[in-house]
């Protein structure tokens, strides 16, 4: 390891590139039977991280796969991904908005104080500032509206329970299983793909990361650089939008993953980089799906006032968790773009 800054260092080779004789399929070939092994190995239970990475080398190296195949697999992984997935976003929701309530329901001072970044005190009479309280201590309406969450949200991630168990006893998914048995064998490719150079597998995750680039570009990152404006507290309209940037953030960290044995240690920084704006993007996720459900929450009939106003300002903390994450996000971004780590000449160290 030399002293020069990684986006200029290169692995031996004459072009940057490590090349151990392996054609782009035979290491596309490669990746996949590690990760169906890894899939199979873990039945009867699903790892949906295994689900996305497949899913995601199968998109972004389609160029090398059958296509018909392809997409058929693509398409069965995200149905089979977002149907497991649904109960563990039940739980999120769940933890997140109980989680909101229990600091906005705060009356311990010593907590209060402390979550203030004031003294706590250990002995003698403890004191109650007001100003230590969460907005809504001894609020009447609390208590009702955390039973509602509890029971609403349980309910749905035990019917997300039934479903996921049901799927996976399915001749679907043995089917699946099946197909997935294939990538360890023999990766189904197009046509004149197998003499393709290695090189091929940082071309297609160049055009992955360009992408990525231009849907961040279109992101309204000047408004999001501004923090706590408040701005997202009633407007949801842009949620998709930063959930397809997450997508691809997702997508552009598989593809370096791939490229790692030819594009050596280069890929591990903005491999690193990306997976910490994919974690801001899932809290940008969880909290905007906890907002929504708060505010479902709020449309249950014959609900008390008091209730649905500890709902609504629930949701209002999770859209400025919202905000929060949009903020962290177009700080961190910057960087990356400008580090030149996601194109295509630095993926070939050209």
């Amino acid at each position: 390891m030399t002293d020069a800054p990684l986006a200029t260092q290169a692995p031996p080779g004459g072009d940057g590139l490590l090349d151990d004789g392996r054609s782009a399929a035979e290491a596309l070939a490669a990746h996949l039977a590690a990760e169906a092994g890894s899939f199979l190995r873990e039945l009867p239970s699903v790892d949906l991280h295994t689900l996305r990475r497949v899913g995601a080398a199968l998109h972004t190296f389609d160029a090398l796969l059958d296509p018909g195949w392809s997409q058929d697999l693509r398409e069965e992984l995200s149905r089979l991904g977002g149907l497991l997935g649904q109960e563990r976003a039940y739980a999120r929701r769940l933890a997140r908005l109980l989680g909101s309530l229990d600091s906005l329901t705060c009356t311990d001072a010593a907590v209060a104080a402390a979550d203030a970044g004031g003294p706590v005190r250990t002995a003698g009479p403890v004191p109650q500032p007001r100003q230590a309280e969460g907005l809504l201590a001894r609020h009447p309406g609390a208590p009702k509206a955390r039973a509602l969450l509890d029971r609403q949200l349980t309910l749905g991630r035990s019917r997300a329970h039934t479903t996921a168990l049901q799927e996976l006893g399915s001749a679907r998914f043995h089917a699946l299983a099946d197909r997935m048995t294939l990538l360890v064998t023999d990766l189904p490719l197009r046509p004149g793909a197998a003499p393709a150079p290695a090189a091929a597998l940082l071309a297609c995750a160049g055009a992955e990361a360009e992408a990525l680039v231009t849907a961040v570009d279109a992101l309204p990152l000047e408004r999001a650089a501004v923090a706590y404006s408040g701005d997202m507290l009633h407007d949801p309209g842009d949620d998709q939008r930063w959930q397809q940037v997450r997508v691809l953030v997702l997508r552009t960290q598989y593809a370096l993953e791939v490229c790692a044995p030819l594009a050596g240690g280069r890929a591990a920084a903005p491999a690193a980089a990306l997976a910490e704006l994919a974690r801001t993007l899932a809290r940008h996720r969880d909290a905007a799906e906890a907002a929504e459900a708060a505010a479902l929450a709020a449309l249950t009939p014959r609900i008390t006032p008091a209730t649905a106003y500890v709902l609504g300002v629930v949701h209002a903390d999770q859209r400025l968790e919202v905000e929060a994450a949009r903020h962290t996000f177009s700080s961190t971004w910057p960087d990356l773009d400008r580090s030149g780590w996601l194109t295509d000449a630095w993926l070939k160290n050209r």
